[in-house]
């Protein structure tokens, strides 16, 4: 019993190592993609391609579920708020508060049916925070914070005179919160 517990922990501390390696090797692409591309004053894709990669590489570091929706949530909120610019360039009008709020809502709601039908989760599943699934959880906090540091980043510019305090200002305030809010829920739910 205490030799295949001492082999356990042996085994953890091993795929711990291995685990971030793989995450310094990932990470590294993205940070000089990020480097050499040019000055990005709005909302754009690199955003939510960036967040579609941050759902893979924390499910295949097989971190927890609420870790993976904080993910999902940011990619949720980026992927609505790429779709919002692309309706102001074609001119469809409307009140943006709702128009960004109805999008929001049709994209989680597509997600959500689509980890349904996939089998991510369902009645049998007993990973749950406050009755609810952890990975819907998650996504609830994640496009919080991911509004949240959004419209902060808008009222900096606004008191800056339009202008951000450094490139990528949006982009580094959103990933900030969500790495706090996934830090904070992997030491809770770990």
């Amino acid at each position: 019993m205490i030799k295949t517990n001492i082999k356990n922990k042996q085994e953890k501390k091993i795929r711990k190592s291995h685990t971030y390696k793989i995450l310094v090797l990932l990470l590294i692409p993205l940070l000089s993609l990020i480097a050499i591309l040019p000055e990005v004053m709005a909302h754009c894709p690199l955003c939510t391609a960036a967040t579609i990669v941050g759902v893979g590489i924390t499910r295949s570091l097989g971190l927890d579920d609420s870790v993976i929706g904080v993910f999902v949530g940011a990619m949720i909120v980026s992927s609505a708020l790429l779709v919002n610019n692309i309706f102001k360039k074609r001119n469809i009008g409307g009140n943006a508060f709702l128009r960004i709020g109805s999008i929001t809502v049709a994209t989680f709601v597509l997600t959500v049916l689509s980890f349904y039908f996939a089998g991510l989760f369902g009645p049998a599943n007993t990973h749950r925070i406050f009755g609810m699934e952890k990975i819907i959880f998650g996504s609830l906090s994640g496009a919080v914070v991911s509004f949240a540091a959004f419209f902060a980043s808008n009222e900096i510019k606004r008191k800056n005179e339009g202008k951000v305090l450094f490139n990528y200002q949006t982009m580094a305030l959103t990933f900030g919160a969500l790495i706090l809010n996934a830090v904070l829920f992997w030491g809770i739910f770990r």
